[in-house]
């Protein structure tokens, strides 16, 4: 299995605890309600070494919320941030290194929707 694949078992485990969250998908979901998190676009590099194999992913989180302001959809950003903070274990052969926020930012909103997005940089080595 791929490192991106393994990545992405370990934040969808991680951030279905996110209270709120109606669910968490790899692509655009059909009807789903607000306000729910879409994991990807993602870009994964060598970070190998002398001694093994390892990648650096970047890999952005989309919150899509509904609701007029942005109140709710920056506190579901603040519990999405702190459940990927603690982000580690192993995962299909590769252990997580290290996981952090690189940013977060709240967009505009688009046809009644608003989105927010958490940009993270995991690291994993294979084991």
């Amino acid at each position: 299995m791929s490192a991106g694949l393994a990545v992405q078992q370990a934040l969808v485990a991680a951030l279905s605890g996110v209270p709120v969250v109606t669910g968490v998908y790899d692509g655009p979901p059909v009807d789903a309600a607000a306000p729910y998190l879409v994991i990807g676009p993602d870009v994964t590099t060598d970070a190998g070494h002398k001694s093994g194999t390892a990648h650096e992913h970047r890999v952005a989180v989309t919150l899509w919320d509904d609701r007029p302001g942005a109140a709710r959809l920056k506190a579901v950003l603040g519990a999405v941030e702190a459940a990927t903070r603690g982000l580690a274990g192993v995962w299909a052969g590769q252990r997580i290194v290290s996981a952090r926020l690189i940013r977060m930012s709240v967009g505009g909103v688009q046809d009644g929707w608003r989105p927010g997005l958490i940009e993270l940089r995991i690291v994993t080595e294979q084991i």
